[in-house]
């Protein structure tokens, strides 16, 4: 008579072969995801970047950019559609809640024109940092980023 099927023996080597790899690339997970979660901030605050220019060309008023750091909080905020006063358009994003990552920034906004462009008078600089993990973002006087 044949038997088809595992051994006992074959099936907890096999157990124990996986778990030892496992034990192996949990650290280099481990630091792909910390790195990844800085990017993704960075990705973040570029988004918001571009959505203040197009707001404020899209409304034709100014809009800005602003960029909390004491609270890890990004969000934009444009002349309201119909009537006076200003809006905050989509949501205050918060980087440390949603990604796990802080942020310095050596400018607390940016303002664009209804044409699209900033007037800064120098670059401002946004560095994101989670567990040892850093990441950098400028922003030129003209609202441009670079990575």
């Amino acid at each position: 008579m044949t038997r088809s099927g595992f051994t006992l023996l074959e099936v907890i080597t096999s157990i124990v072969i996986m778990g030892i790899l496992s034990a192996l690339g949990l650290p280099r997970f481990q630091e792909w995801m910390g790195r990844e979660k800085v990017r993704q901030a960075r990705r973040e605050v570029t988004v918001h970047l571009a959505g203040a220019r197009a707001v404020g060309a899209h409304r034709g008023c100014n809009a800005v950019l602003h960029l909390d750091d004491t609270s890890d909080r990004v969000w934009v905020t444009a002349c309201q559609v119909q009537g006076g006063g200003i809006d905050t358009v989509g949501m205050v994003n918060s980087i440390a809640e949603r990604y796990g990552v802080s942020f310095e920034t050596d400018g607390d906004s940016i303002q664009f024109t209804p044409q699209g462009l900033s007037f800064g008078s120098s670059w401002i600089t946004v560095k994101f940092t989670k567990d040892g993990y850093e990441a950098t973002l400028e922003i030129s006087p003209v609202g441009k980023a670079e990575w």
